[in-house]
This record gives C-alpha cells, structure tokens and sequence, in this order.
C-alpha cells in the first residue's frame, strides 16, 4: 500500500515542473531560430513531457493529493501556466467522475450530446488534432451558459486569467529575446508549437483512457470501463514516459479515487474487470471517432 512518507517525497516535483516548463519557453525560441526541425523534436521532449507534468500536477492539486503543498495556490499557478481559467476546471473535474462516459461529463463533453453524426465527426477531429486545446476553448464559452455552473462562473476571474496569460506569455518571450536576441516572429511561433503538441499528446493520454466510451450503467460500472494502457511495447514505453503513467492504470483513479496512485504502479491491486488496451487498439477508438460512431467496449 501507498504510505504517507512516499507521498510526501512527491513534493519537489510540484515546485520543479512549473520553473522548468518557464524555463523551457524561454529557450525553444532559440531552438526554433536555429532550425524548426529541432524545435518540433524539442516540442516533443521535454516539450510535452513538461506540458502533461504541469495538466497532471493540476490535477492532483485539484484532489489535494500531496498534503505538504499549498494545492489551492499550486491549482492556480499551473492553470495559468497552462493558458487555462483555473475556475472551469475547478467546476467541471467533479462533474467528470460524477458523470463518467456519459454525455453530461462537461470536461470531456462540453457540448453535451451532438446527435448529428457530421457534428460529432467534426468535433472529434478538433479534438483528435487540436487537442485539449480545443476542449479548453469550448468549455470557456459553454461553461458560463450551463444551468449547473452559471451561478458560480465570475467573468471578473476569467479577465484576470487573460491578463496573467498576456504577461506570463510576453515576459517569458522578453526574456528569450534578451538572452537569444531572438525575433518576435520566432517567439510566437515556437509557443504556437510548444502548446500544440503538448495539448495533443496530453488529450491523447485522455483519450486513451475515456475516449468514444458512452454508456449506459450505475456509476460503478461507467467507472470499470475506463481504459488502461498496457506498458509492454516500446510505443506504449514511450507514450506513458512522456504522459508520467497516467493512462497506464488509470482505472484506479476512478474506482478508488482518494488513493493518488498514479505515480506508484502495481502498488495498488487493479480490479478485476480492468479494462486494457494497446496503441494498436486505440488505433480502433481513434477510427470509431473519424467515422461518428461509438467506440465498442
């Protein structure tokens, strides 16, 4: 079982993770300006691994998780650092594990049900392309229109968001045009990419685990459903490596959710119905999904 003291020394990742992913978009324009080709390897490593640190630690915060940080001030720096309104998710992550592989999931469906097949493809490909991105964008102008959330949303609180991102973005950008003597044009493309392929490989990890599933079932049984990677091949190596083994035994989170168990594999017995899946197979969701239809279990 998962102790105290192996929780605690999770601590450092959560103060090291957001200096490095600064101090990683202060130096990609650098890269970007010497050859794109190196930028897009960079984007990929330690580009997306810091950018999935960063929407995990978010997580984890949002659940407390570690006791020895501050999780409420920690939530907001890595939201924002992430170009996210900290106050959508703090909403929509609960309705998440209420409402798993339902249409009322608002985080992972913003729109509800789109009963129109073309609609479902088109929204599919923005995800499967754009990724959590794209999510992220639709939640900010669904979010404050949902009867569940309206009440609590405050457009004063997204302004201030918006505000910190323009400064974060401009002084992280100053700065790498004062070290590298970099061009502006340089800095917002190198961010464009920076963001994009970590919005990707992150909502892929996510769709790995949820994606396509809708059903029909108490709360217990949506929740067996939930996909887990398996860590055999040297594609699936690398996917969990650059996604910290979220998806790997994901199922856990969701059937003993106070248990922060995913950076501790085997360390928690999985049910016995867990549900696992290759790359390979998540090729089958990922066509399911081009094509408007449901994914099978």
């Amino acid at each position: 079982m998962i102790t105290k003291t192996q929780i605690i020394h999770q601590t450092w990742k959560f103060y090291f993770a957001p200096i490095a992913w600064v101090a990683f978009l202060i130096v990609l324009p650098a890269i970007y300006r010497a050859h794109w080709a190196l930028a897009v390897i960079a984007a990929v490593f330690p580009g997306a691994f810091l950018f999935t640190w960063l929407g995990f630690l978010m997580h984890e915060t949002w659940h407390k998780y570690v006791p020895t940080i501050p999780n409420k001030t920690m939530y907001n720096v890595y939201a924002l650092l992430l170009v996210s309104d900290p106050q959508v998710y703090k909403m929509v992550h609960g309705h998440h594990h209420t409402h798993i592989h339902t249409w009322s999931d608002m985080e992972f469906h913003p729109y509800g049900e789109i009963k129109t097949r073309l609609l479902r493809i088109v929204n599919n490909l923005l995800e499967i392309f754009i990724g959590i991105a794209y999510l992220v964008a639709v939640s900010l102008v669904t979010v404050p229109r949902n009867a569940h959330f309206r009440d609590r949303y405050r457009i004063w609180k997204a302004a201030v968001s918006f505000f910190v991102w323009v400064v974060y973005l401009f002084c992280a950008g100053l700065a790498s045009s004062l070290l590298f003597e970099v061009r502006p044009g340089d800095i917002v493309m190198a961010y464009v990419l920076a963001f994009w392929v970590g919005s990707v490989i992150l909502h892929h990890s996510q769709l790995v685990e949820h994606g396509n599933l809708i059903m029909e079932g108490d709360w217990k049984e949506r929740n067996l459903w939930t996909r887990n990677l398996r860590s055999n091949g040297i594609l699936e190596k690398i996917f969990l490596f650059l996604t910290h083994n979220d998806s790997r035994e994901h199922v856990l989170h969701h059937t003993v959710t106070g248990i922060y168990s995913r950076p501790f594999p085997r360390e928690v017995p999985m049910p016995d119905k867990a549900v696992y899946v290759t790359l390979h197979k998540y090729r089958d969701v990922l066509k399911d999904m081009l094509l408007g239809r449901p994914s099978q279990r």
